[in-house]
């Protein structure tokens, strides 16, 4: 299939690169020329892309492919793997339409899935089904959330730890079921208080290390995240609270962070659109407003 005569944005500058055409082969890209130079295309197809636009495929550094849309969405958790399963096509879908290429999945419900049988973090089946597929995007699944037992008490599909030395069992269970990367919630049962110290964190995280393997925490609140970031962790997942001083013992870490700043758009719409006190509340949706706090 010969693209010609489109622009491209190659992100390498703030100019679009014009007037090229692209020639695709069994779903590659087998060369980028200019379209007064491109050669004799052969038997190639060629389609007329003039006024349209190219871009590289993008990537989702926060998903979660299992899981539906909508306020209720952790609450939709719960729902049989079946109907989970399901969800994941219909975004996968979306992903594909957006033009995401790699997905990055950082959380998924336990449970039997529904084509493999095996029990296990439900998104590490809808990667093995998507691998190689044109349609959908790469995925890299974290499996689900490891957590303190006690935080998310009502929805059993995710994985708690009593202690430490629990937490790193579950990680390495995690990795054996085929996870690619461990997520730590580490928003706890009491929110103004981390669930694991920084050395705690610290032995999760050099167990999954000397696998080959990165972990990377879900911190909404300060002194949850300046844990995971004294625990060594790769990566902060929202970092709602992450003040001057701790963002830069993040860069002399190389601790990454993947702020989800498109979520706080959402939660102030549910306060216009749903009945629920916590995105309603006048004091509630201020807080939504200045940190993007979920729990609050």
């Amino acid at each position: 299939m010969l693209y010609r005569e489109l622009c491209i944005a190659d992100g390498r500058s703030g100019q679009l690169r014009r007037n090229l055409s692209i020639l695709v082969e069994d779903g590659h890209i087998a060369w980028i020329r200019p379209s007064d130079g491109e050669g004799d295309p052969g038997d190639a197809e060629v389609v007329d892309a003039a006024g349209c636009t190219a871009i590289a495929g993008m990537v989702d550094a926060h998903s979660h492919i299992t899981m539906p849309g909508g306020a209720h969405w952790i609450d939709r958790g719960g729902d049989p793997p079946g109907s989970l399963a399901a969800v994941a096509e219909l975004n996968g879908d979306l992903l594909d339409y957006a033009g995401v290429r790699w997905a990055r999945d950082v959380g998924a419900p336990l449970g039997v899935d529904p084509v493999d049988g095996r029990e296990r973090a439900l998104s590490l089946g809808v990667r093995d089904r998507w691998a190689g597929r044109p349609d959908r995007p790469y995925i890299r699944a974290a499996g689900t959330w490891l957590t303190r037992a006690g935080t998310m008490a009502a929805t059993p599909q995710y994985a708690g730890a009593e202690d430490a030395d629990q937490l790193v069992a579950i990680a390495m269970r995690q990795l054996d079921d085929g996870a690619d990367l461990i997520k730590l919630y580490l928003d706890g049962p009491d929110l103004e208080v981390a669930p694991w110290t920084a050395a705690e964190i610290a032995g999760v995280v050099d167990a999954c290390h000397a696998r080959g393997v990165r972990v990377t925490a879900h911190a909404t609140r300060l002194q949850n995240a300046r844990a995971g970031v004294e625990g060594h962790v790769d990566c902060i997942e929202h970092g709602s609270q992450i003040d001057s001083d701790l963002a830069a013992e993040m860069a002399r870490r190389g601790t990454w962070m993947v702020s989800t700043l498109a979520v706080f758009r959402s939660w102030r719409t549910f306060g216009d659109t749903t009945a629920i006190e916590r995105f309603t509340g006048a004091e509630n949706r201020a807080r939504i407003a200045a940190r993007g706090s979920l729990h609050q």
